[in-house]
């Protein structure tokens, strides 16, 4: 079966989009015929080689489509509190795949924190009927439909995306004229966008494609973080990644289980010292609070929110 897969990184993120796309190709299937589209935000010609490497290893077809920032010059990239998100724009990208895949009918789209445990082929497989989009229910669904006014709200991290609808219905169009009149009501990026536009053409995917897992009490409350356990698809979702020293994420080691079979296998011993250092000394934000360690014991804390 031919599969056609996609991910948007610029080139902070490349070695991350290596790990996710290891994890696919070692869980292939032979029949799989695989294209991986990367949309391109500045990706080095370093980390193309290597990103070209894991492609090759796996026998798999990669395409790079550069991507200019224009498009998206003014799009909304603040948090819901208003503060620094650690998503780029290269999120945005995912809006022009009708565009810029004239000739492909369905797709799947993969953000480049997560981890696959099982050929594509099932997800793939689906017929889509008059559906937009499909997805997994988002882990914060109740407070993000009722924030803009909706009955569902999918996480755009793992999506099925029917871009022959796409093209016929004006999809694209309207996801840029809505981006364009309504920034205000942007909180989550391109999937506030998604959910908004493809509304009434949503349907859910089987939540083994998308297990919202993250060290957070949400992860455990969602049944998300038992879920992974033996999910399809292991998504490290929220600000704190296996990648990221002192993060206790429960999966965190299949990150690097599938980092060292990629060309940045190096960073395991950069990681390991910057962990250490993270032991001696570091900070840590919480519920309005600036708190400092040393060894791993709190030795001052500070309420941000006083005057």
């Amino acid at each position: 079966m031919k599969i056609h897969v996609c991910f948007s990184s610029d080139d902070n993120y490349a070695q991350h989009l290596a790990v996710a796309l290891a994890s696919i190709l070692h869980h292939r299937k032979p029949a799989d015929e695989l294209t991986i589209i990367v949309l391109d935000g500045g990706i080095g010609e370093e980390n193309k080689r290597r990103l070209q490497a894991v492609a090759d290893a796996g026998e798999a077809e990669l395409q790079f489509l550069s991507i200019g920032e224009d498009a998206f010059r003014d799009a909304p990239l603040h948090t819901q509190a208003g503060g620094v998100t650690h998503v780029t724009l290269a999120t945005y990208y995912r809006l022009l795949l009708p565009s810029l895949l004239p000739d492909v009918d369905k797709v799947i789209y993969l953000d480049g924190d997560l981890v696959c445990r099982s050929s594509l082929a099932e997800l793939y497989g689906q017929d889509m009927g008059q559906d937009w989009v499909r997805g997994v229910v988002d882990i914060d669904e109740r407070s993000h439909a009722q924030r803009l006014g909706l009955e569902h709200y999918v996480c755009a991290g793992v999506i099925l995306v029917n871009l022959r609808a796409w093209r016929e219905q004006g999809v694209q169009e309207q996801c840029m004229e809505f981006l364009r009149d309504h920034a205000d009501r942007i909180v989550l990026h391109d999937q506030d966008v998604l959910n908004v536009v493809c509304q009434e053409h949503l349907s859910y995917l089987d939540r083994t494609w998308n297990a919202q897992a993250c060290e957070t009490r949400q992860g455990k409350n969602s049944g998300f973080n038992d879920l992974a356990r033996t999910a399809n698809i292991v998504h490290f979702i929220g600000g704190r990644k296996p990648w990221h020293p002192g993060c206790r994420h429960p999966y965190r080691k299949e990150y690097f289980r599938y980092l060292k079979l990629t060309p940045f296998s190096g960073f395991v011993r950069q990681y390991r010292r910057a962990c250490l250092r993270w032991f001696f000394w570091h900070t840590k934000y919480s519920h309005g609070r600036k708190r400092w360690y040393a060894l791993g014991v709190r030795v001052w804390q500070k309420d941000m929110q006083q005057r």
